[in-house]
């Protein structure tokens, strides 16, 4: 994402987005894996899974981030 989209990194400040190995974006990409390994494990649970999502969704609503970051075609 951050090839393709550079300007996408400012989104990311608060976790030192423009250094990937940090401690900080390190912690946040295993957070970040962490609630993908989640939703995966109540895949089998559609209503904690809707619940779950809604809660990230209105988590991250107010970043700013475009669908077209998530095109990797």
């Amino acid at each position: 994402m951050f090839h393709d989209h550079p300007e996408t990194r400012a989104l990311f400040a608060r976790v030192h987005g423009d250094d990937t190995y940090s401690p900080q974006f390190e912690a946040h990409a295993g957070r970040i894996l962490g609630g993908i390994d989640n939703c995966i494990s109540l895949l089998d649970e559609p209503d904690t899974l809707t619940a779950e999502l809604a809660h990230l969704k209105a988590q991250h609503a107010d970043r700013g981030v475009k669908a077209e970051y998530y095109d990797v075609s």
